[in-house]
């Protein structure tokens, strides 16, 4: 990558601090964003069936920023741009080096700004409506991500007429892969189609295209888009009750139902999902399906005091895995690099503890066992690729996270990752371990 679009890129960073006082002061609006670097140390590696064990490399500064026009009776604009950068600190062409790849716009690691947003929307104490290119807030399209996250050319309208209630509906007509895609698909997904994605996207990523190909992994298959219906209710005391369905026209349709108890002393919660997909009209994912349906199940009880939470998840896959192609991860027993729980046969059991030592320094502690699903993969990124084939062994991931608040503004993030893959490369079980820093500024 040219050495001006490099800098073009630290001006655009640069500037984003700035920007807020800026428009502030003349009132043109206003901005908000984010500056974010992450950092794999050298202790990160990946150990399975070859000569050499994999190095991990991942130093990236990247972020957003985001501009509101002023409003006008309840109508106003908003845009973003997104953009991701190396640091200079890769070893991008060592054969024996794994880059982190989710951190990255493009598939040679240069770097990248892109339009992410850029949306009309219309909002009062009743009504609320956006159009054009945004995120969309729920269960089937929310994940974890590093610099964006999947953005949707669509509409959404919420009504709050009804107490208590919030209706929404919509529709999707294009979607734009996340900087993590690859990841969702590789390191996460392991080929299987069920963690968020059904390709790679790392030459796509930030650029539109028909939700039908993109949820096929297909672009000769457009399709007439996703219809969008949700209901969200707080009417019971303390508890929150959310159903969204998505049909994906010829498709799928995708269904999602969970409740939220939470006591009035905060000491404890309940919390149950209901996950459930079907094959639809023309049956265009029969080749990407187990069985014409499949479906999730899961529980989790959480116990908190004001310095420490505890929790126990479990989740329960049928007989066929779940397709999950639009960036969603809503399973209770997710971790940082595994979503196994989508897969065919699974349950998975997970336990975390968090202690808050301090007003600003929280850890985080987290192990979760997946056992061992039937549904065929690969672990992608250790090349060459092999086929994909049944499991071998059983899955797990144990994080441990350090989060601390330097100021209101600055914060610091660090993980510390291992997981082991159901699926052998070489005839050998595959070790991951991250070790990694994040520091993001917010605005």
């Amino acid at each position: 990558m040219s050495i001006t679009k490099s800098i073009l890129l630290f001006l655009f960073f640069f500037s984003s601090i700035y920007a807020e006082e800026f428009s502030s002061k003349y009132n043109l609006g206003t901005f908000d964003g984010v500056i974010r670097g992450y950092h794999v140390f050298s202790p990160s590696y990946v150990k399975r069936g070859r000569t050499e064990d994999y190095a991990v490399n991942g130093s990236t500064i990247g972020g957003h920023l985001r501009y509101h026009t002023p409003g006008y009776n309840g109508i106003s604009l908003t845009t973003a741009l997104y953009a991701s950068m190396g640091t200079g600190l890769n070893d991008k062409k060592d054969p024996n080096t794994i880059m982190a790849t989710g951190r990255f716009f493009t598939k040679d690691y240069s770097p990248k700004a892109v339009l992410g947003e850029l949306n009309l929307h219309y909002q009062n104490d009743i009504h609320r409506l956006v159009i054009g290119h945004f995120k969309i807030d729920s269960p089937l399209t929310n994940s974890i991500y590093t610099y964006m996250p999947n953005m949707f050319e669509a509409f959404l309208y919420e009504n709050k007429s009804i107490e208590s209630t919030i209706l929404k509906a919509g529709k999707i007509e294009k979607m734009a892969y996340a900087t993590r895609t690859p990841v969702e698909f590789g390191m996460i997904g392991e080929a299987t189609n069920t963690a968020g994605a059904t390709q790679s996207g790392i030459n796509t990523r930030g650029k539109f295209r028909n939700i039908g190909s993109q949820t096929l992994a297909d672009n000769t298959k457009n399709t007439n888009g996703v219809y969008i219906i949700a209901v969200e209710n707080n009417y019971f005391e303390n508890t929150v009750l959310r159903v969204w369905d998505f049909y994906a026209d010829d498709i799928i349709n995708m269904f999602y139902l969970d409740a939220n108890y939470k006591h009035s002393s905060n000491l404890y919660s309940l919390s149950a999902q209901y996950l459930r997909i079907d094959s639809i009209g023309d049956n265009l994912a029969s080749s990407l399906l187990d069985t014409s349906s499949a479906y999730l199940l899961g529980l989790k009880a959480a116990i908190d005091d004001h310095k420490s939470h505890f929790y126990l998840a479990y989740n329960h896959s049928g007989n066929a895995k779940v397709l999950n192609s639009w960036g969603g991860d809503p399973a209770y027993t997710s971790s940082v690099f595994s979503r196994n729980a989508y897969r065919a046969n699974v349950d998975a059991y997970k336990i975390g503890f968090d202690y808050k030592a301090t007003d600003d320094f929280t850890i985080k502690n987290s192990y979760a066992y997946y056992g061992k699903s039937t549904t065929e993969g690969t672990f992608v990124p250790s090349q060459p690729a092999e086929v994909i084939s049944m499991p071998d062994t059983n899955a797990m991931e144990y994080d441990m996270i350090f989060l601390y608040n330097i100021t209101k503004k600055l914060h610091f993030l660090g993980l510390l990752s291992y997981k082991t893959s159901e699926y052998y490369y070489s005839n050998k079980k595959v070790e991951f371990v991250d070790v990694d820093m994040v520091l993001t500024y917010s605005f």
